[in-house]
């Protein structure tokens, strides 16, 4: 009995000295072409959703508030106003209404398996097309924009934006 004692007592001293690996980092949401699958709830945030409504929610999933809202007055579906989060997340909204979404942050997924910053070689296949902004590429409804060097992901988009052609 004495010796199971110790062995118990051992067993356990050995298991505070053993570490596991930190989990992952789960990202607070994916961005789609529809809007934003939050990783947390399996309520969607979806275009035509209402801005103060997807402000706040958006806020709450990413720990802050925005950086910038501004509208711009003209762009191609009338006047939009833009919420800016610091790292690269902009959410677009016409007669207050979520239209789209822009990033350049790279804790922010996409789907289909991008990501801003991803090396070109590990995109999956996509067609590019040389416009006034850079070499574009898109997937369905998702598009984006690599870098000068043209080795990275540099922004992605879906739904409104901004873009002048």
């Amino acid at each position: 009995m004495r010796a199971l004692a110790l062995i118990l007592a051992a067993a356990m001293a050995l298991s505070a000295c053993v570490t596991t690996p930190d989990e992952p980092d789960v990202p607070p949401f994916t961005l789609d072409g529809e809007g934003i699958e939050p990783s947390v709830s399996r309520l969607r945030i979806d275009f035509g959703r209402a801005q103060v409504g997807v402000i706040s929610t958006v806020s709450r999933l990413l720990g802050s508030r925005p950086a910038e809202i501004t509208t711009i007055e003209e762009c191609g579906e009338g006047p939009m106003t833009i919420a800016r989060w610091e790292g690269g997340l902009a959410l677009n909204f016409v007669d207050e209404d979520f239209r789209g979404w822009v990033t350049s942050d790279p804790t922010l997924p996409v789907a289909g398996g991008f990501v801003p910053g991803q090396p070109r070689i590990e995109m999956p296949v996509v067609s590019f097309q040389v416009t006034s902004l850079g070499n574009e590429f898109n997937r369905g409804p998702i598009s984006g924009l690599l870098d000068p060097t043209e080795t990275t992901i540099q922004t992605m988009w879906s739904g409104a934006t901004c873009f002048f052609r």
